[in-house]
């Protein structure tokens, strides 16, 4: 009789240890939707966030000055560089014409498509990388005049990541 007690103890006891494991599993798997969509939230959130500092560019009419103005902002950003293709003067060649900038100056910009507004294929760098000084002294071959007028647009590079800005002339 003793044997039997204990046998149906210990049977009781895993039963109930046994509902309380699947009640967990079947809650959790409830709750994994849930979990995911807000993890996704948060994620879109961040990045909005992270990307706010750039709406002021995106895909707006700016002056000349305005560039000389994201040159100083974006120096303290880490691999990022700004394109910009300058309004064709009579006389003026294409490396005169297009400019890239590092503002952080860790480096060179990578090869960059003006005619698509995307970056090119493959890992070159532009040729045409400047510094802040050359694009606001007037008698620099790069001068960029404050009352020029560019449209701005973000560039993302394929982690969908802000890398660049691009400013073409009006």
């Amino acid at each position: 009789m003793e044997n039997i007690a204990s046998f149906l103890k210990t049977t009781i006891s895993i039963l109930i240890t046994l509902a309380i494991i699947s009640a967990g599993l079947f809650l959790w798997g409830k709750t994994q939707p849930v979990v995911e969509l807000a993890n996704s939230q948060a994620a879109a959130q961040a990045r909005e966030l992270s990307e706010q500092q750039y709406s002021a560019f995106d895909n707006q009419l700016v002056s000349g000055s305005q560039i000389l103005t994201a040159y100083r902002r974006y120096e303290s950003e880490q691999n990022f560089c700004l394109y910009v293709e300058r309004p064709y003067v009579y006389g003026q060649t294409d490396s005169n014409r297009y400019i890239s900038m590092n503002p952080s100056g860790d480096g060179y910009c990578r090869a960059f498509d003006y005619s698509w507004g995307q970056f090119k294929e493959g890992t070159g760098n532009d040729p045409n990388t400047v510094k802040d000084k050359m694009i606001s002294d007037a008698s620099s071959q790069y001068y960029i005049s404050p009352q020029s007028r560019f449209r701005a647009t973000l560039i993302k590079d394929h982690n969908e990541r802000i890398a660049a800005i691009y400013f073409r002339a009006k």
